[in-house]
Protein backbone atom coordinates (compact mmCIF):
# COMPACT_ATOMS: atom_id res chain seq x y z
CA UNK A 1 0.00 0.00 0.00
CA UNK A 2 3.34 2.23 0.90
CA UNK A 3 5.41 0.36 -1.20
CA UNK A 4 6.54 1.17 -4.76
CA UNK A 5 3.86 2.23 -7.65
CA UNK A 6 3.95 0.04 -10.65
CA UNK A 7 1.63 1.67 -14.01
CA UNK A 8 2.84 -0.09 -16.30
CA UNK A 9 4.94 -2.90 -17.81
CA UNK A 10 6.76 -3.08 -20.66
CA UNK A 11 8.62 -5.87 -22.99
CA UNK A 12 9.98 -5.49 -26.85
CA UNK A 13 6.19 -4.95 -28.47
CA UNK A 14 4.12 -6.30 -25.30
CA UNK A 15 2.33 -3.73 -22.49
CA UNK A 16 0.81 -4.00 -19.74
CA UNK A 17 -1.25 -1.04 -18.11
CA UNK A 18 -1.96 -1.20 -14.21
CA UNK A 19 -4.51 0.85 -12.43
CA UNK A 20 -7.38 1.15 -10.65
CA UNK A 21 -11.18 0.39 -11.94
CA UNK A 22 -12.79 3.29 -12.32
CA UNK A 23 -13.74 5.67 -15.26
CA UNK A 24 -11.25 8.67 -15.10
CA UNK A 25 -8.59 5.97 -15.64
CA UNK A 26 -10.16 4.49 -18.73
CA UNK A 27 -10.58 8.11 -19.98
CA UNK A 28 -7.01 9.03 -18.99
CA UNK A 29 -5.58 5.57 -20.75
CA UNK A 30 -7.69 5.77 -23.72
CA UNK A 31 -6.58 9.52 -23.84
CA UNK A 32 -2.68 8.82 -23.72
CA UNK A 33 -3.24 5.82 -26.46
CA UNK A 34 -4.59 8.34 -29.26
CA UNK A 35 -1.81 10.72 -28.10
CA UNK A 36 0.20 8.45 -29.21
CA UNK A 37 -1.38 7.65 -32.20
CA UNK A 38 -0.92 11.63 -33.37
CA UNK A 39 2.29 11.38 -32.29
CA UNK A 40 3.85 8.83 -33.72
CA UNK A 41 1.46 8.50 -36.61
CA UNK A 42 1.08 4.54 -35.70
CA UNK A 43 -2.37 2.83 -35.72
CA UNK A 44 -3.01 0.83 -31.91
CA UNK A 45 -5.51 -2.11 -32.70
CA UNK A 46 -7.67 -2.30 -29.63
CA UNK A 47 -9.37 -4.96 -30.86
CA UNK A 48 -6.51 -7.22 -30.43
CA UNK A 49 -6.07 -6.01 -26.75
CA UNK A 50 -7.29 -7.36 -23.76
CA UNK A 51 -9.22 -5.76 -20.14
CA UNK A 52 -8.69 -8.02 -17.37
CA UNK A 53 -10.11 -7.11 -13.79
CA UNK A 54 -9.15 -8.84 -10.10
CA UNK A 55 -11.68 -8.58 -7.51
CA UNK A 56 -13.89 -6.17 -10.41
CA UNK A 57 -17.65 -6.10 -11.05
CA UNK A 58 -18.79 -7.83 -14.30
CA UNK A 59 -20.65 -4.80 -14.84
CA UNK A 60 -17.66 -2.16 -14.67
CA UNK A 61 -15.16 -5.05 -17.27
CA UNK A 62 -18.42 -4.82 -19.58
CA UNK A 63 -18.41 -1.68 -19.94
CA UNK A 64 -14.41 -0.88 -20.08
CA UNK A 65 -14.05 -3.68 -22.92
CA UNK A 66 -17.56 -1.66 -24.78
CA UNK A 67 -15.80 1.76 -24.28
CA UNK A 68 -11.64 0.81 -24.88
CA UNK A 69 -13.05 -1.37 -27.64
CA UNK A 70 -11.06 -4.39 -26.90
CA UNK A 71 -11.79 -7.81 -25.75
CA UNK A 72 -12.72 -9.37 -22.34
CA UNK A 73 -9.82 -11.14 -21.05
CA UNK A 74 -9.45 -13.94 -18.32
CA UNK A 75 -7.06 -15.04 -15.26
CA UNK A 76 -4.83 -16.81 -15.81
CA UNK A 77 -3.61 -15.11 -18.93
CA UNK A 78 -0.47 -15.67 -20.99
CA UNK A 79 2.57 -12.73 -20.51
CA UNK A 80 5.94 -13.56 -21.87
CA UNK A 81 5.12 -17.07 -22.45
CA UNK A 82 4.14 -17.91 -18.47
CA UNK A 83 1.06 -18.23 -17.28
CA UNK A 84 -0.24 -15.12 -15.15
CA UNK A 85 -2.56 -15.88 -12.07
CA UNK A 86 -2.63 -19.46 -12.36
CA UNK A 87 -1.96 -22.33 -10.05
CA UNK A 88 2.09 -23.84 -10.56
CA UNK A 89 1.11 -26.56 -8.19
CA UNK A 90 -1.57 -27.98 -10.71
CA UNK A 91 -0.69 -29.93 -13.21
CA UNK A 92 -2.47 -28.37 -15.62
CA UNK A 93 -0.44 -25.61 -15.47
CA UNK A 94 2.47 -27.26 -16.73
CA UNK A 95 0.30 -29.35 -19.48
CA UNK A 96 1.36 -25.87 -22.19
CA UNK A 97 4.93 -26.84 -21.61
CA UNK A 98 4.98 -30.04 -21.85
CA UNK A 99 2.89 -30.33 -24.89
CA UNK A 100 5.68 -27.68 -26.65
CA UNK A 101 7.71 -30.16 -26.29
CA UNK A 102 6.28 -32.61 -27.66
CA UNK A 103 5.50 -30.84 -30.50
CA UNK A 104 9.05 -29.98 -31.28
CA UNK A 105 10.17 -33.70 -31.38
CA UNK A 106 7.52 -35.04 -33.15
CA UNK A 107 8.86 -32.11 -35.87
CA UNK A 108 12.05 -34.08 -35.93
CA UNK A 109 11.73 -35.49 -39.04
CA UNK A 110 15.40 -37.86 -38.82
CA UNK A 111 14.51 -41.07 -36.94
CA UNK A 112 18.47 -42.20 -37.74
CA UNK A 113 19.83 -39.43 -35.38
CA UNK A 114 23.04 -40.67 -33.69
CA UNK A 115 23.24 -41.27 -29.96
CA UNK A 116 25.36 -38.40 -29.30
CA UNK A 117 22.97 -36.35 -31.65
CA UNK A 118 20.04 -37.12 -29.74
CA UNK A 119 21.33 -36.33 -26.43
CA UNK A 120 23.47 -32.93 -27.97
CA UNK A 121 19.59 -32.25 -29.20
CA UNK A 122 18.20 -33.06 -25.08
CA UNK A 123 20.46 -30.20 -24.06
CA UNK A 124 20.17 -27.90 -26.53
CA UNK A 125 16.34 -27.88 -27.47
CA UNK A 126 14.54 -29.82 -24.84
CA UNK A 127 15.94 -28.52 -21.77
CA UNK A 128 15.88 -24.60 -22.93
CA UNK A 129 12.36 -24.89 -23.82
CA UNK A 130 11.20 -25.18 -20.66
CA UNK A 131 13.83 -23.19 -18.60
CA UNK A 132 11.29 -19.97 -18.48
CA UNK A 133 8.91 -21.96 -16.48
CA UNK A 134 11.76 -23.37 -14.43
CA UNK A 135 12.66 -19.97 -13.52
CA UNK A 136 9.48 -18.70 -12.07
CA UNK A 137 7.82 -21.83 -10.99
CA UNK A 138 8.74 -25.16 -8.86
CA UNK A 139 8.30 -28.14 -10.82
CA UNK A 140 6.25 -30.36 -9.27
CA UNK A 141 7.09 -33.93 -9.15
CA UNK A 142 4.66 -35.36 -11.63
CA UNK A 143 5.88 -32.62 -14.05
CA UNK A 144 9.08 -34.03 -13.52
CA UNK A 145 8.43 -37.86 -14.23
CA UNK A 146 6.71 -36.74 -17.80
CA UNK A 147 9.42 -34.84 -18.19
CA UNK A 148 11.85 -37.42 -17.90
CA UNK A 149 9.89 -40.04 -19.61
CA UNK A 150 9.88 -37.73 -22.73
CA UNK A 151 13.95 -37.43 -22.78
CA UNK A 152 14.01 -41.08 -21.94
CA UNK A 153 11.95 -41.95 -25.00
CA UNK A 154 13.43 -39.84 -27.54
CA UNK A 155 17.22 -40.63 -26.02
CA UNK A 156 16.50 -44.84 -26.96
CA UNK A 157 13.40 -44.76 -29.36
CA UNK A 158 14.39 -41.68 -31.58
CA UNK A 159 12.36 -38.92 -32.93
CA UNK A 160 9.44 -41.49 -33.87
CA UNK A 161 9.21 -42.99 -30.62
CA UNK A 162 9.15 -46.54 -30.08
CA UNK A 163 10.40 -48.63 -27.25
CA UNK A 164 13.55 -49.85 -27.13
CA UNK A 165 15.90 -51.19 -24.33
CA UNK A 166 17.34 -48.66 -22.21
CA UNK A 167 21.33 -49.21 -22.22
CA UNK A 168 22.42 -46.69 -18.96
CA UNK A 169 20.40 -46.51 -15.86
CA UNK A 170 18.61 -42.95 -15.80
CA UNK A 171 20.36 -42.34 -12.45
CA UNK A 172 23.32 -42.27 -14.49
CA UNK A 173 21.99 -39.29 -16.18
CA UNK A 174 20.84 -37.47 -13.18
CA UNK A 175 24.74 -37.60 -11.76
CA UNK A 176 25.79 -36.02 -15.60
CA UNK A 177 27.40 -39.33 -16.86
CA UNK A 178 26.61 -38.71 -20.24
CA UNK A 179 26.34 -34.99 -19.97
CA UNK A 180 22.39 -34.64 -20.02
CA UNK A 181 21.35 -31.48 -17.60
CA UNK A 182 19.10 -32.82 -14.96
CA UNK A 183 15.61 -30.74 -15.15
CA UNK A 184 14.93 -30.93 -11.50
CA UNK A 185 18.38 -29.36 -10.24
CA UNK A 186 18.03 -27.10 -12.71
CA UNK A 187 14.92 -25.93 -11.64
CA UNK A 188 15.84 -25.73 -7.72
CA UNK A 189 19.48 -23.57 -9.04
CA UNK A 190 17.27 -21.26 -11.01
CA UNK A 191 14.66 -20.65 -8.38
CA UNK A 192 17.58 -20.42 -5.62
CA UNK A 193 18.92 -17.74 -8.23
CA UNK A 194 16.32 -15.13 -7.33
CA UNK A 195 17.80 -15.20 -4.11
CA UNK A 196 21.79 -14.19 -4.82
CA UNK A 197 20.06 -11.41 -7.55
CA UNK A 198 17.84 -9.91 -4.59
CA UNK A 199 21.47 -9.40 -2.70
CA UNK A 200 23.20 -8.18 -6.12
CA UNK A 201 20.89 -6.49 -8.27
CA UNK A 202 20.04 -2.99 -6.34
CA UNK A 203 18.77 -1.09 -9.12
CA UNK A 204 15.68 -3.04 -10.23
CA UNK A 205 12.46 -2.43 -10.37
CA UNK A 206 11.02 -6.39 -9.49
CA UNK A 207 13.47 -6.52 -6.65
CA UNK A 208 11.99 -2.76 -5.23
CA UNK A 209 8.73 -4.85 -5.35
CA UNK A 210 9.81 -7.72 -3.47
CA UNK A 211 11.72 -5.52 -0.90
CA UNK A 212 8.25 -2.75 -0.61
CA UNK A 213 6.44 -6.87 -0.09
CA UNK A 214 8.16 -8.64 2.31
CA UNK A 215 10.72 -6.54 3.87
CA UNK A 216 13.85 -4.93 4.01
CA UNK A 217 16.15 -7.69 5.72
CA UNK A 218 15.89 -9.73 2.59
CA UNK A 219 18.03 -6.88 1.14
CA UNK A 220 21.05 -7.83 3.21
CA UNK A 221 20.26 -11.02 4.45
CA UNK A 222 21.00 -14.19 3.10
CA UNK A 223 19.49 -16.50 5.73
CA UNK A 224 15.90 -15.86 5.62
CA UNK A 225 14.29 -18.65 8.67
CA UNK A 226 13.85 -16.08 11.04
CA UNK A 227 12.49 -13.29 9.01
CA UNK A 228 7.95 -13.23 9.04
CA UNK A 229 6.19 -13.44 5.95
CA UNK A 230 2.49 -12.27 5.73
CA UNK A 231 0.10 -16.07 5.06
CA UNK A 232 -0.72 -14.63 1.56
CA UNK A 233 2.61 -14.82 -0.20
CA UNK A 234 2.83 -15.69 -3.52
CA UNK A 235 3.02 -19.12 -4.44
CA UNK A 236 6.65 -17.80 -6.58
CA UNK A 237 7.83 -16.52 -3.38
CA UNK A 238 6.77 -19.41 -0.55
CA UNK A 239 8.69 -21.73 -3.08
CA UNK A 240 11.75 -19.51 -2.48
CA UNK A 241 12.31 -18.68 0.81
CA UNK A 242 11.47 -22.43 1.32
CA UNK A 243 14.24 -23.27 -0.81
CA UNK A 244 16.65 -24.01 1.84
CA UNK A 245 15.62 -27.25 2.99
CA UNK A 246 16.20 -28.44 -0.80
CA UNK A 247 19.46 -31.03 -1.74
CA UNK A 248 20.10 -31.37 1.75
CA UNK A 249 21.76 -27.97 2.42
CA UNK A 250 20.35 -25.63 4.58
CA UNK A 251 21.50 -22.32 3.04
CA UNK A 252 23.79 -22.58 -0.20
CA UNK A 253 24.01 -18.81 -0.80
CA UNK A 254 25.96 -17.85 2.72
CA UNK A 255 27.97 -20.98 2.51
CA UNK A 256 29.07 -20.62 -0.50
CA UNK A 257 29.64 -17.19 0.62
CA UNK A 258 31.48 -18.26 3.79
CA UNK A 259 33.93 -20.45 2.42
CA UNK A 260 34.80 -17.91 -0.92
CA UNK A 261 34.60 -14.36 1.61
CA UNK A 262 35.39 -16.09 4.98
CA UNK A 263 33.45 -15.27 8.17
CA UNK A 264 32.68 -11.37 7.73
CA UNK A 265 30.75 -11.84 4.97
CA UNK A 266 28.89 -14.51 6.38
CA UNK A 267 28.12 -11.73 9.41
CA UNK A 268 27.39 -9.20 6.78
CA UNK A 269 25.18 -11.58 5.24
CA UNK A 270 23.17 -13.05 8.16
CA UNK A 271 23.06 -10.01 10.31
CA UNK A 272 20.26 -7.60 10.64
CA UNK A 273 22.02 -4.37 9.70
CA UNK A 274 24.68 -3.25 7.31
CA UNK A 275 28.42 -3.09 8.25
CA UNK A 276 30.14 -0.21 9.46
CA UNK A 277 33.09 0.54 10.33
CA UNK A 278 35.32 -0.28 12.94
CA UNK A 279 37.95 2.07 13.64
CA UNK A 280 40.60 3.48 12.14
CA UNK A 281 44.17 4.81 12.35
CA UNK A 282 44.44 8.05 14.94
CA UNK A 283 48.07 9.14 15.91
CA UNK A 284 50.01 5.98 15.12
CA UNK A 285 47.28 3.80 17.34
CA UNK A 286 43.64 1.99 15.73
CA UNK A 287 41.18 2.49 18.20
CA UNK A 288 37.95 0.13 17.77
CA UNK A 289 34.49 1.38 17.60
CA UNK A 290 32.20 0.39 20.46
Amino acid sequence: REGVVVSHLQYADDTLYIGEPSVQYLWTHKAILRGFEMASGLKIYFWKSCLLGVNVSEEFLTMGCMFLNCKRGVVPFKYLGLPVGANPRRVATWEPMLEKIRRKLNSWGNKFISLGGRIVFLNSVLNSIPIFYMSFMKMLSQVWKKLISVQRDFLWGGARGGRKINRVKWDVFDNGGLGVKDVRVMNLSLLDKWRWRILLNERCLWRDVIVARYGSQISFSADWSECSFPSNSSAWWKDVRLLEGEANSLNWISGALERRNGLVAKAFLMGRRPPRPAGGFDEGGHPWSQ
